[in-house]
C-alpha cells in the first residue's frame, strides 16, 4: 500500500512526464513533417498551464492561512470548501502529524474508499450488488477513520487532565503566602506556562534559635507530570539535605547526588540556593546551572556570579559546588529568577532578554517599591513585551528587599 503523501507525488510526477511526452511528440512531427503548429499549440497550453497551476496554489495558500488565523482568533467552524482546500494542501503535514503506528490504518482507509470507487464502476454481479460492495468498503473506511479520532480525541484529554494534575503538584510544591522576616521585604511568584514545567520556589524559615533564611529557585527539565513529579522528589531532597546544613555549596553537591541516581539520563534541575542571616544580613548563595541573581545597589546593577562550576543537579554524578558571600545592606534589592523571563518570546521570535531585565532593575525609584510592586512590575512589562504570543516557559522569580 502507498501512503497518500506518495501518491499524490506520484500523481504530479504522471502529469509532468505525459505533458513531457506531448511535447515531445509534438516536437518530432514538427521536425519531420515541417508543421509546427501542434508543438506550439502545446507549449502555450503548458505554459500557461504551469503559470496557472503556480498561481492557484499560491492563492489557495494565501487562503488557507488566512481562514486559519481567522478560526484561531474567533473560534469560527471550519466550512466545507474549506475543509477541502486544507485536506488538499495540508496532505504533507497532516500525513506527518498523524503518529507513526496509526498511519498503517489511514492507509488502509484510503485503501478501502479507492476500492469503494472502483467498486461502484465495475459491474460485480447483478443489480445493486456494486453499490452494496462499494457502499461497505466506504463504510468500512469511515469507521476506521473515526475510530482513530476518537483514540486521538481520549489521549488529548488523557494529556489534558495530566497537564492540570501537574499544574496542581506545581502549585502545591510552593508558598501560599510571602514570608515575614525581620528586616526584608521578601515576595515570590511563579507563572507556568501552558505546558507546565517544573519551575518552583521554597522558602525555609530559620528554625529554633536559628538566624538563617532559605530561599531555593528551581527549574526542572522537561514538561507535564514527568517534570511535576521530578519537580516534587527535589523538592523533598532539599528539604532533607537544608536540615543537615545551611550552607548553599554543600546542600547542591549533596542534592546533585541524590537528584543524578534518581532522573533519566539527560534530565537535570537548574538550582540556586541562597542563605540570609537575618541577624547579620549576610547572604551566601550557591548556583547550579540557574539564571544569575541580580543585585540593585545604589545606582549600581550587577549580576552575581559564583566561582567553580555551574553545572546544573544530575548532569554529573559528582560536582562540588562553591558558593559566594556579600553582604548586604539597607535599601539593596535582590531578584532571584528563572530564564523563563530572559527567554520570553514575542509574536516575531525575539526574546526579552537579559538586558531588558537589567533594565528595569535599573530604576533609580525601585528601594521605594514594595517587593511584590516590584514582581508586578517585572510581569507586567515581560507581558507587555510577548503581548499574545504563548508562554513557552514557566517564569519564577524572588525579590528580597532589605529595609
Amino acid at each position: 500500500m502507498i501512503d497518500p503523501v506518495r501518491f499524490r507525488r506520484i500523481l504530479v510526477q504522471l502529469l509532468k512526464v505525459l505533458v513531457v511526452i506531448e511535447l515531445v511528440g509534438a516536437f518530432l512531427q514538427g521536425t519531420s513533417g515541417g508543421d509546427w503548429s501542434r508543438f506550439g499549440i502545446d507549449l502555450i497550453v503548458a505554459g500557461i498551464l504551469f503559470v496557472a497551476g503556480e498561481r492557484i496554489t499560491a492563492l489557495l495558500h494565501k487562503h488557507r492561512e488566512t481562514t486559519r488565523r481567522r478560526m484561531e482568533e474567533t473560534g469560527e467552524k471550519i466550512r466545507l470548501w474549506d475543509a477541502l482546500v486544507f485536506s488538499l494542501l495540508w496532505t504533507d503535514q497532516i500525513y506527518a502529524g498523524i503518529p507513526v503506528d496509526r498511519r498503517r490504518l489511514v492507509v488502509i482507509s484510503y485503501t478501502l474508499i479507492a476500492l469503494g470507487l472502483v467498486a461502484a464502476f465495475v459491474k460485480i454481479g447483478s443489480g445493486l450488488m456494486p453499490l452494496v460492495v462499494a457502499g461497505a468498503l466506504v463504510l468500512g473506511a469511515v469507521n476506521l477513520i473515526t475510530w482513530i479520532i476518537s483514540l486521538e480525541r481520549g489521549e488529548r484529554e488523557t494529556l489534558q487532565t495530566e497537564l492540570l494534575l501537574a499544574h496542581d503538584v506545581q502549585v502545591s510544591l510552593m508558598p501560599t503566602e510571602q514570608p515575614a522576616v525581620r528586616g526584608f521585604d521578601i515576595a515570590g511568584v511563579s507563572l507556568p506556562a501552558k505546558e507546565v514545567g517544573g519551575d518552583l520556589y521554597d522558602f525555609l524559615p530559620p528554625g529554633e534559635g536559628e538566624t538563617q533564611f532559605g530561599i531555593s529557585v528551581v527549574d526542572v527539565s522537561g514538561k507535564g507530570m514527568e517534570a511535576a513529579m521530578a519537580a516534587v522528589f527535589t523538592s523533598g531532597a532539599y528539604a532533607s539535605e537544608a536540615r543537615q546544613s545551611h550552607s548553599p555549596a554543600a546542600i547542591l553537591t549533596r542534592l546533585n547526588r541524590a537528584v543524578y541516581h534518581h532522573s533519566r539520563r539527560g534530565h537535570f534541575v537548574s538550582f540556586l540556593q541562597a542563605s540570609i542571616d537575618v541577624g547579620t544580613r549576610m547572604l551566601s548563595y550557591a548556583n547550579a546551572g540557574q539564571t544569575k541573581p541580580l543585585l540593585h545597589r545604589a545606582a549600581e546593577v550587577r549580576w552575581l556570579d559564583v566561582e567553580g562550576v555551574h553545572f546544573p543537579l544530575g548532569t554529573q554524578p559528582e560536582t562540588f559546588y562553591q558558593e559566594s558571600i556579600l553582604q548586604l545592606v539597607r535599601d539593596d534589592v535582590l531578584c532571584l529568577l528563572t530564564d523563563g523571563f530572559t527567554e520570553a518570546m514575542n509574536d516575531s521570535h525575539e526574546v526579552f532578554g537579559a538586558e531588558r531585565v537589567e533594565e528595569l532593575f535599573r530604576r533609580p525609584d525601585l528601594p521605594t517599591l514594595a517587593a511584590t510592586e516590584i514582581l508586578n512590575t517585572m510581569v507586567r512589562e515581560v507581558r507587555q513585551y510577548t503581548g499574545d504570543a504563548p508562554q513557552h516557559d514557566d517564569m519564577t522569580m524572588v525579590i528580597v528587599k532589605v529595609l
